[in-house]
């Protein structure tokens, strides 16, 4: 099965769930009987059986060894009783539909009809036959579902998901058959679905359990992304080795592609072409003017001119703010948007020609003022007996607001709000040129096909080793602004085009990563880590013949006791090996399984590089007792 279409599954039967009720009479108990009304629940409706009939399999007729099967399951064992259901028997094995489903609805219910459709139909479509189906023999097909009540299979495959992959609890395969021996012209024998009653194949379950269990990574990344869709920001800790970043890197993935590749190759192409995704490495020096705002210097010929610029952070989340505004416009603003615009830039392009053909200058109707340069995004303008040879900038964005908000006068841009300080100063030649544009833009078509409204789209941002960094410093205000997404703080720094005002909007992700064995870090104060959630990322197992298992457990047994049963179920309490010093949690230093991936590189050579050379300085910092030394000088 697809990982795609197994998680679809997965999701199915995770918002699916059935409640049994035991309606048996005393009659019914006579005829050794047992009776049950289930309710389904699914996306806030509930639904009701008829009454479903089981019966003893010590008075049924051909059970297979019924003696053996009570003695595994140490209680007594029901069927489905086939003489009390009407359900297919032998030829019958594809009425699902027409049979079992009427049989359990009382009366029309539709919705009812639907929701058990979409768990077994004839279409091989359902729910339960899709998630069954490898390893599921041609013989066997439809079986499954005709011979065993549909919420007892639910409660089985929803036990495999809960447990990831680990064993099931046998009792949720004591009233399921496996199959009928025989053909289908026979009356056929029926045995128990668990293969340890008499070790018979059940390869669909098997392989049920090895899919679960292969995509458990993918479960806990989908996982991570609901945290971090309703928390905004979080960062994955753990131990040197674990993956951190490969997590980081999958999430982002997932959320901006819908995939997680298994060619990295491929997942870093797609994402460092992607204007969505950006990924920076924190480290001590770092600042707040590396990351959020700061004053560059730019060469302007024989002068130096000082700016106040977007850094990391904040060219960012500018790039997705502007994006959650646009979506929230209707198609005729974005239209009428746009067209600005494109006009505008054709202006620019008008005025970038006047200023060649004058000169180098174009000056300003009725004023000694002129424009002497068009840059990216502003006009530069100055004049002959000014000081600042250099000029000021005159910001694209300010006039096309003004002429947006279809401002004429001088005292009406005096008043505006939204544009820059310089605007407002110097309004007089601002209007001069708005009153340019006008005129260029005058007569020109307007569009008649509308734009198409903009949806909202993520942005990813991955801080590696955000703790090797003085985080209150870096983040200066916006440790407010990550709790309060959408409002505006007040910035040390103001630049031209924004103010002092700085924005984190609500489709702007932040995933950090953090080494929890690192020493040499600063320490997260309470203000930082109630605004981010952190998630721990553990060591885990590899399948295959690349990963060194037998060496990986050797060193995991330095730090927990309680390996194997760790491997079957990620979810158990971690035992502290009595080598692992009672000050530290194995979560926090226990070596990732990254260093025990072979690769193309001389696997001999990393283990005596890399691995026995941290473990030794874990006994050196006292993290591993010295207990641990003999075993190191072992490996």
């Amino acid at each position: 099965m697809e990982k795609k279409e197994l998680l679809d599954c997965i999701d199915f039967f995770k918002g699916l769930d059935v409640f049994e009720t035991d309606v048996t009479s005393n009659e019914d108990k006579s005829h050794f009987n047992k009776v049950v009304v289930v309710r389904y629940f699914y996306k806030g409706k509930s639904f009701t059986t008829t009454k479903l009939y089981y019966k003893n399999i010590l008075h049924q007729n051909n059970v297979r060894n019924p003696d053996n099967i009570a003695k595994y399951f140490g209680t007594e064992v029901y069927w489905l009783d086939n003489e009390k259901h009407d359900w297919p028997k032998g030829s019958g094995e594809g009425e699902l539909e027409k049979t079992i489903i009427d049989e359990m609805i009382e009366g029309n219910d539709i919705e009812f009809n639907s929701l058990l459709k979409s768990l077994a139909n004839n279409t091989k479509t359902g729910y339960i036959q899709r998630i069954t189906a490898d390893g599921k023999t041609a013989q066997y097909h439809h079986n499954l579902e005709n011979n065993n009540h549909w919420h007892d299979i639910i409660l089985l495959i929803k036990d495999i998901i809960n447990k990831k992959g680990a064993k099931a609890d046998k009792r949720f395969f004591s009233r399921l058959i496996f199959k009928w021996d025989g053909d289908k012209h026979t009356e056929r024998e029926r045995s128990s679905l668990a293969k340890e009653v008499e070790w018979k194949s059940r390869a669909f379950i098997d392989n049920l359990y090895q899919n679960i269990k292969s995509i458990q990574n993918i479960i806990a990344d989908m996982e991570i992304i609901n945290i971090l869709t309703q928390k905004k920001q979080i960062i994955l800790q753990g131990p040197p080795g674990t993956g951190k970043t490969y997590t980081a890197k999958d999430i982002a993935e997932q959320i901006l592609f819908s995939k997680i590749s298994d060619d990295k190759n491929q997942q870093k192409a797609l994402l460092e072409n992607c204007e969505q995704f950006k990924l920076i490495q924190f480290h001590p020096a770092y600042s707040y003017e590396d990351f959020v705002r700061g004053i560059v210097a730019e060469s302007k010929g024989d002068f130096i001119e000082y700016k106040t610029k977007n850094k990391v952070i904040g060219s960012f989340a500018k790039q997705a703010l502007d994006n959650y505004n646009d979506s929230r416009k209707d198609s005729k603003q974005l239209t009428e948007e746009n067209w600005i615009e494109n006009s505008f830039n054709e202006f620019a392009e008008y005025i970038a020609d006047e200023i060649e053909n004058n000169d180098g200058k174009l000056l300003l109707e009725g004023t000694t003022t002129y424009i002497k340069e068009v840059e990216d995004d502003c006009f530069r303008y100055t004049g002959d007996n000014w000081n600042n040879t250099v000029g000021n900038r005159m910001h694209f964005k300010d006039i096309i607001e003004m002429f947006r908000q279809n401002k004429t006068e001088r005292q009406q841009i005096k008043k505006m709000s939204g544009v820059s300080g310089l605007a407002i100063q110097h309004a007089s030649y601002f209007l001069k040129v708005l009153n340019l544009f006008y005129k260029f833009s005058k007569g020109k078509e307007r569009p008649n096909k509308e734009v198409s409204e903009i949806a909202v789209k993520p942005y990813i941002l991955i801080i590696d080793e955000i703790n090797r960094a003085n985080l209150p410093a870096v983040l200066g205000e916006l440790i407010y602004a990550l709790e309060y997404r959408g409002e505006k703080v007040e910035s040390m720094y103001a630049t031209r085009e924004e103010g002092n005002t700085l924005i984190l909007p609500p489709n702007l992700y932040i995933i950090g990563t953090m080494n929890t064995s690192d020493r040499s870090v600063g320490h997260i104060d309470y203000a930082i880590r109630r605004r981010f959630a952190f998630i721990d990322v553990l060591p885990k197992a590899l399948a295959g013949d690349n990963f060194e298992l037998e060496l990986f457990k050797q060193v995991s047994a330095l730090f927990i006791q309680n390996f194997d049963e760790y491997v079957q179920d990620n979810t158990v309490k971690l035992k502290l090996s009595e080598h692992l010093s009672e000050e530290f949690r194995p979560e926090d230093v226990w070596l990732g399984h990254s260093y025990f991936i072979k690769n193309e590189s001389d696997f001999a050579l990393r283990k005596k590089y890399e691995i026995v050379p941290i473990l030794k300085e874990y006994v050196k910092d006292g993290i591993l007792k010295q207990s641990a030394e003999p075993i190191i000088n072992t490996l």
